[in-house]
């Protein structure tokens, strides 16, 4: 009995988060998303790789960071990316840094700034922030975000030789190499959690709990790691992009990535705003266990 009204309940649930979904077009703005991060990102990709290459170890975090990218991205769009940025930092010159940092905010920040008005729609929340403020919001909430990316690289880069160090002071005998390729997987789901969640608590307008925060996260981010490789696995069995696209094909790939990435993320959102609203309208928690 306990079992089939926790069913139906959740049941109501999908068909609520399903109507939410397409009354706040979260396809539409996913694909806004797209071009605006298509836009973004790569002058963002050569800003932050000319930065890196002004500090100590930023010539191998250069290579680590487009390595990690064909381990989110499609094949064809993270060698599209890695390609076009490496023509490009041969010619860089002492203006780069800066004309890099103006476009890669303004691209990703539009692309935030997309995903501000989305969340803020899902929770019935009529933005009060001016345009400014707006921009603001949406450039600090990139740049922390892009800060959270570094740190995972710089964690990448400098954790094997740690965990070396030690293994040897405890006398424990095992393979770094093995040790990180092990934990790589679940370090980087905490992080792309801890991403959402800082998205999702700063991103609307509204009072936030955490219990109303974790749900769509954890759901975006199971979801999104799901989603990437599974396109990857229909890339490679099945797609027919270059068929149909032929040179062309690289750049689709990439922008339907971003959808789909897009449109998870605002899924996590709808999630939490949904079980925000049935509290506060029903006064229990959706998935509370029902006595």
């Amino acid at each position: 009995m306990k079992i089939s009204r926790w069913a139906k309940r959740f049941w109501l649930f999908l068909i609520r988060l399903q109507r939410e979904i397409g009354y706040d077009d979260c396809m539409g703005m996913a694909a806004q998303i797209a071009y605006y991060t298509m836009l973004g990102l790569f002058p963002f990709m050569i800003f932050l790789l000319s930065l890196l290459s002004t500090f100590p170890l930023g010539e191998s975090l250069q290579p680590l960071m487009l390595d990690e990218l064909k381990s989110q991205m499609p094949v064809e769009a993270a060698q599209y990316v890695t390609d076009t940025v490496l023509n490009l930092l041969p010619n860089r010159n002492g203006g780069l840094l800066g004309f890099g940092l103006l476009a890669s905010l303004w691209g990703a920040s539009m692309a935030i700034g997309a995903l501000i008005t989305t969340i803020n729609r899902a929770y019935n929340i009529r933005p009060r922030r001016n345009m400014a403020v707006q921009k603001v919001y949406a450039i600090v909430l990139t740049l922390v975000l892009s800060g959270l990316w570094l740190l995972a690289m710089t964690i990448v880069l400098v954790g094997p030789e740690i965990t070396q160090q030690l293994f040897q002071i405890l006398g424990i005998a095992s393979e770094t190499n093995t040790f990180w390729t092990s934990i790589r997987l679940p370090m980087a789901f905490v992080l792309n959690l801890v991403a959402l969640s800082i998205l999702y608590y700063i991103a609307p307008e509204a009072k936030q709990k955490f219990r109303w925060i974790l749900p769509g996260a954890l759901t975006s981010t199971i979801l999104w790691m799901a989603a990437s490789s599974a396109f990857r696995v229909f890339l490679r069995n099945f797609g027919t992009y270059n068929k149909s696209y032929g040179s062309l094909a690289a750049v689709v790939i990439l922008l339907v990535w971003l959808w789909i990435s897009g449109f998870v993320f605002l899924l996590g959102a709808e999630i939490n705003a949904l079980m925000k609203r049935q509290e506060e309208e029903d006064g229990i928690r959706p998935f509370r266990r029902l006595r």
